[in-house]
């Protein structure tokens, strides 16, 4: 794909209030603006970049020209009356491939854009997709009128992968008309179709960005509305400020993610290990500083501030220094599961530091915990029942069924078992006390499709998928027992917003889970885990995540 900036406007209301770049020069967060986008747009993998600036824009044009970038870099060097006609200099070297477009002084996250890109590159039924957003701070707004996202029996609309699709852009309108609530962002990912279009308003004598938008739709054009949660411009001084402060809430913070021990990761250590940095990442991307530990450094550290602080007690010394008792973060991101690493979180928190998962929500995740629960606070759940040491097995369940550990987490393929008998119930339960389980749980099993889902409570991202279509397979292989999936048509809006509730309920936003689709469509949930490995959406889950640590703090 390629990449297109319009860098040929004056900057004149920048110049005005005492700034003395030219406007692509001018530096947010310590990179000029000109700079970030095309950072960014090599690592969208642009095949080519094409940037316009105006004739007199002699320092910027030789700060392009000085640049080394892996990609083919192309200058146009034109000064137009407006930002369409900066467009129609650039279009004959954006046509024969899809491109997105950009002005210069656009400000936005990096992984929400790169999403953008990626859903573009992937969705090739469209002639254009058009960054929106509902964050509206523009003196002059345009817009966007898009269609409802419900079919005529107030279904959702999904696409054939059973995701929600964008919606369709239905118009471009100077004031807010009824139903509005979109404004463009300035980004517009399109192709050789616009491009004719846009052969036609200059035949027409029209200008301006948004009558070629308004003529896309006029000409009968499919767009798409991509919404981004958050779009800015720099137009005047203070919005240099306002973008560092979009773009680098966390400066001056520091956080500390505790990675999840191997023992914990049967079959997993390198995704869950992936998820981590992915996070880690994501926080330095807004500022932060970020330490990391493996779970054992984690708690051996925490039990020597606490020893060196209870000494202190001990010899009436009262050291009230929280950031000394939270090992001087701001707050934790945690994947742990040991005692003694709860205990230390839990410590954290209670001196309020925010931890994300918290060592309650955990604790809730134990399979009994979760069960009752989930039972008594009307969570779709197979029907269950909980048998305690040395008990042998409950009637009132059909077989097959499942006997799966009760007082922790599944650490070997032992700890859940399918069942297709009472003997064979039996004796495996005799296993589980023999292994000094305490507790075992019984759960109906169901027919109809596997899906396994992620998820974080709070934001907009939900991921599901049929493990059995894509040769995944989870830390024991279990999802072959439901065999390949039917594709049973469900409401994931519906899931989605069962999957969190049973994640609020436990305390746990980070999470995943397994679900089973019944031939009538109905959905129950037959597992939740606190923060999984999120292997095949890692980056986007890394970014919600950081969204919410940020939330949380």
């Amino acid at each position: 794909m390629r990449f297109a900036v319009i860098a040929a406007g004056e900057g004149s209301r920048l110049a005005q209030e005492g700034v003395e770049q030219p406007k692509p020069l001018v530096p947010v967060c310590g990179e000029p603006m000109i700079e970030r986008l095309l950072r960014i747009f090599v690592d969208c993998g642009a095949t080519e970049i094409v940037v316009i600036v105006n004739e007199w824009s002699t320092a910027v044009r030789e700060h392009i020209e000085s640049l080394a970038l892996p990609v083919p870099l192309r200058l146009v060097v034109k000064t137009t009356p407006s930002s369409m006609h900066s467009l129609h200099a650039l279009s004959p070297y954006l046509r024969g491939e899809r491109f997105c477009l950009t002005t210069v002084d656009t400000i936005f996250r990096e992984a929400e854009f790169k999403k953008y890109i990626r859903h573009f590159a992937a969705t090739t039924d469209i002639d254009g997709c058009m960054a929106v957003t509902p964050f509206v701070d523009d003196e002059k707004p345009l817009w966007v009128g898009v269609e409802q996202q419900v079919d005529a029996d107030g279904a959702s609309i999904l696409d054939k992968q059973g995701s929600h699709r964008m919606p369709r852009v239905t118009g471009f309108h100077d004031s807010q008309e009824q139903g509005d609530y979109l404004i463009s962002g300035g980004i517009y990912c399109l192709g050789d179709r616009a491009l004719d279009v846009l052969d036609h308003c200059m035949e027409k004598g029209m200008s301006r960005m948004r009558n070629f938008q308004r003529q896309l739709v006029a000409e009968g054009l499919k767009l798409e509305a991509y919404p981004i949660n958050k779009i800015l411009d720099v137009d005047h001084r203070d919005d240099i400020a306002k973008a560092e402060a979009f773009l680098r809430p966390l400066e001056g913070k520091k956080l500390v993610g505790v990675c999840r021990g191997n023992e914990y990761s049967p079959n997993c250590v390198d995704n869950d290990a992936a998820i981590m940095h992915a996070v880690k990442d994501n926080l330095e991307l807004l500022g932060a500083e970020v330490e990391m530990y493996n779970e054992k450094d984690f708690y051996t550290k925490a039990e020597t501030i606490d020893a060196a602080l209870q000494r202190a007690a001990d010899n009436g010394i009262i050291d009230s220094n929280e950031a000394i008792a939270n090992e001087h973060a701001d707050a934790f991101f945690s994947m742990a599961r040991s005692k003694r690493a709860l205990n230390a979180l839990d410590r954290i928190e209670k001196n309020g530091t925010p931890v994300v998962n918290n060592s309650d929500g955990i604790d809730r995740c134990i399979r009994r915990t979760m069960t009752e629960m989930f039972i008594e606070g009307g969570v779709a759940y197979p029907e269950s029942r909980i048998i305690e040491k040395g008990n042998s097995m409950t009637d009132g369940i059909d077989y097959p069924l499942w006997l799966k550990r009760g007082d922790g987490c599944a650490q070997q393929k032992e700890d859940t078992c399918y069942v297709q008998s009472k003997d064979e119930a039996e004796k495996l339960l005799n296993d589980f006390w023999q292994r000094g389980v305490e507790s075992v749980v019984v759960n109906e099993h169901l027919k109809g499709d596997l899906i396994k889902f992620y998820g974080v409570e709070g934001t907009d991202f939900f991921y599901w998928f049929y493990p059995s279509k894509c040769g995944h397979r989870s830390k024991f292989g279990l999802e072959v027992i439901n065999g390949d999936a039917r594709g049973i048509l469900f409401d994931t809006d519906a899931l989605k917003q069962e999957a969190d509730k049973a994640a609020l309920m436990l305390g746990v936003p980070v999470y995943g889970g397994d679900c089973v689709i019944g031939d009538d469509g109905s959905i129950k949930i037959i597992d939740f885990n606190d923060w999984p490995s999120f292997a095949p959406c890692r980056d986007e889950a890394a970014f919600n995540i950081a969204m919410a640590i940020l939330n949380k703090m």
